[in-house]
């Protein structure tokens, strides 16, 4: 799927705009505040339900407007030119409306599976340097769209694995009753486990291919933990610490628990790449997940690119935008200044590309054959 045409009303200090975008490549240029990374924010709403830069939606909604909506014609390049229209509302007393091809669906998860969308960042790179729940929802993100059962298996893990908590807090604690629900757990935590795992090994072979494609001549051992040991079961773990978890309670070992470790020989891979090295990791990281889904025949990522130029160097960056472009992706590239964008597209593009100029929330288009 791309994005044939984008029609964005009370997003921030983007009032009302009409987009047509292109299929491969799109600039976005303007003055820092101009309402760049509000356009690329009104695309994540359409895909996520909710915005990147904030858990507070009445942020986002214009100061003039009581809500906002962003609506989209999608176009299957894989379907013979399947068209699907996707919307959704957000008011600012809380309400919302989520609508693909004119019906109303009740979850943001149907957004998510009918506009796959993958941001980077300046946030992007706590995939190496922040804490492991950055990691589980890349890892998530990518089960998600390749392992359609693993959705339902991963509510009813959470379900679970919060009523045991509920249950540790419990002053007086059937036995029974949480061997009940330990066996419930452990048998949800190997299912969630199983579908990573499995997906995992899709990924890492073209995360390895990525990096080498990248000219990053780096040396990384990736593995993927489990949320428990592997030298014991987890109804042995959840035994071992039963005294632990109820003098915490809470739950110490499962599924939340899961994390991608990287490593450089024996050292964390945070501790010892340079800024610019984990940069180039997650870039690979990135690319590879979207690789994976298409290669899984469900779908085209739509990328979210917002200032990388500021954060990484032209030759790389403009290796990354080919690998996008060769693997049918559609790409938002944002920045202040156009010619240095202009600058990392490669020659082998040969398709039209989008350019939208945005100044106080207004969006002007225009469109170049090549660059």
């Amino acid at each position: 799927m791309y994005v044939k045409k984008l029609s964005v009303q009370g997003v921030r200090n983007i009032s009302d705009s009409v987009l047509f975008p292109e299929p491969n490549i799109n600039i976005i240029y303007g003055a820092n505040g101009s309402g760049k990374t509000s356009l690329l924010e009104a695309i994540y709403l359409l895909g996520r339900g909710r915005s990147f830069r904030t858990t507070k939606l009445k942020t986002i909604i214009n100061r003039q407007s009581s809500g906002c909506t962003v609506f989209a014609l999608l176009l299957d390049k894989d379907a013979e030119g399947r068209e699907v229209s996707i919307g959704v509302t957000r008011g600012i007393d809380g309400g919302f409306q989520f609508k693909v091809s004119g019906q109303k669906v009740l979850t943001a998860s149907v957004l998510a599976e009918t506009l796959p969308i993958l941001l980077m960042n300046s946030d992007s790179f706590g995939l190496i340097e922040g804490g492991p729940s950055n990691r589980r929802r890349f890892l998530d993100w990518g089960v998600f769209h390749v392992e359609h059962p693993y959705r339902g298996i991963w509510r009813k893990y959470q379900r679970c694995h919060k009523q045991r908590n509920n249950l540790l807090r419990h002053d007086k604690i059937s036995g029974a009753q949480l061997a009940a629900w330990d066996r419930e757990y452990i048998k949800l935590s190997e299912q969630v486990a199983e579908y990573r795992q499995r997906y995992f090994n899709k990924v890492l072979p073209e995360f390895r291919n990525t990096l080498a494609s990248l000219n990053a001549d780096l040396e990384l051992d990736y593995s993927l933990f489990r949320g428990w040991a592997e030298d014991s079961s987890l109804k042995e773990q959840l035994n071992q610490n039963r005294p632990r978890d109820l003098m915490a309670k809470t739950t110490h070992c499962g599924a939340h628990k899961a994390d991608i470790r990287l490593k450089c020989g024996d050292r964390p891979a945070k501790d010892v790449l340079s800024r610019g090295q984990e940069k180039l990791v997650v870039l690979a990281m990135q690319i590879a997940q979207g690789r994976v889904l298409a290669d899984a025949g469900n779908s085209h990522c739509l990328y979210l690119l917002d200032d990388l130029a500021a954060e990484l160097d032209q030759t790389h960056l403009k290796k990354g935008v080919q690998l996008l472009v060769e693997q049918g992706a559609q790409v938002f590239l944002t920045g202040t200044n156009k010619e240095v964008l202009q600058a990392v597209i490669p020659s082998s593009v040969n398709s039209r590309i989008g350019l939208f100029h945005v100044e106080q929330g207004v969006v002007d288009q225009k469109v170049i054959e090549s660059v």
